[in-house]
């Protein structure tokens, strides 16, 4: 999904796409995901190029709210390069909370 569309989204109600979230899991180092709820998803990097990083209340975060022990929600576009880990095009990532 290009940038503009997101911010475009954003701009009526919110970047998370329509649906459930591909996948749910925790953050680890890379930022990358760890323990999926599918996974197919293992080791997969959190941030793109065009990432979206949001909070539970989907406010806008900085990329660097991916930290370690994170519960986050991802999704991701439609096509995924078929390789270890998985490439995914992540369209948005929401914080769901940390170990702080």
């Amino acid at each position: 999904m290009p940038l503009a569309l997101l911010v475009t989204l954003t701009a009526c109600g919110g970047p998370i796409p329509g649906g459930e979230p591909t996948v749910v899991g925790v953050v680890a180092d890379g930022p990358a995901l760890a323990e999926p709820s599918d996974e197919y998803f293992e080791g997969m990097s959190l941030l793109t190029e065009d990432t979206v990083v949001v909070g539970p209340d989907d406010e806008s975060l900085p990329r660097d709210a991916l930290v370690t022990g994170a519960r986050v929600e991802v999704w991701t576009g439609e096509a995924c390069a078929e390789s270890y880990p998985v490439q995914c095009d992540v369209l948005v990532v929401r914080v769901l909370e940390t170990t702080d």
